[in-house]
């Protein structure tokens, strides 16, 4: 079994960029959002996951703000060529991957729907704990007793915040590079914030309400839409996002 599942970690490794766009897919294909019978009570849900996935998206900024993430792979495949033990990774092994979970959880609370939660939810958590299985194997191979060492001192999901004074006090925090390799992320996660209102609207209301609701919502998409594109333009003409280098020394 800890083969099949490291196998299936190199394989969702590999297209594991596509993994939010088809999940975000999977929502109103086969979800359909439900009423908790308590209308305040489905707006703290909502409230709750908009917090929990923003948090999860704060952990994304941070974790790329402080530390340079080369285990992002090459060639589709897991790669480092050092042991990255710095910054969130000093709180954590895996932050990036709590960040997506979070975001994960929250939207899933945002979108109300049972199946959401049953089969969206578990499927996308179970690819990641694949691929982080992927990865633990390539690391203890790569890097040997020094990986056993960081894995012994770092908690693999949950952060050991009795060392966050350790990890980021006096570290340079470049929030640049967290906002240019975050443009992608952030637009996604906006952009499901503002259609999975209209959807659940859609759903429990009809369509004259999600037309009521839809020329703000196509309003708020075109700005984030516009925003995205601005920032993307200034990111390959390499502009606002980047220090020139004797600023640096």
């Amino acid at each position: 079994m800890r083969r099949w599942n490291m196998a299936a970690g190199n394989f969702f490794f590999r297209h594991r960029n596509a993994l939010f766009p088809v999940c975000f897919v999977l929502v109103p294909l086969i979800g359909r959002p439900t009423r908790m019978g308590n209308p305040a009570l489905d707006l703290g849900l909502t409230i709750v996951g908009t917090l929990v996935a923003l948090l999860g998206q704060l952990m994304r900024l941070v974790t790329i703000g402080y530390e340079y993430i080369e285990r992002g792979g090459r060639e589709g495949k897991v790669y480092a060529s050092h042991l990255v033990r710095g910054g969130v990774y000093a709180l954590t092994r895996n932050p990036m991957y709590v960040g997506n979970a979070l975001i994960a959880v929250g939207m899933t609370m945002v979108a109300g729907a049972a199946l959401v939660y049953l089969v969206v939810l578990p499927l996308f958590l179970g690819i990641y704990q694949a691929i982080v299985a992927a990865e633990e194997g390539y690391l203890r191979g790569r890097f040997g007793t020094a990986y056993e060492q960081y894995c012994a001192a770092v908690n693999r999901w949950w952060p050991s915040w009795r060392r966050l004074p350790s990890a980021l006090g006096g570290a340079r925090y470049d929030w640049r590079s967290a906002v240019r390799k975050e443009l992608s992320t952030t637009a996604g996660l906006l952009t499901g914030f503002i259609v999975l209102p209209v959807w659940r609207t859609f759903y429990l209301e009809g369509f004259a309400a999600a037309k009521a609701n839809a020329p703000w919502a196509l309003l708020l998409e075109l700005m984030v839409l516009s925003l995205y594109g601005v920032l993307v333009f200034l990111k390959h003409h390499r502009r606002f996002f980047y220090i020139a280098p004797e600023s640096m020394r």
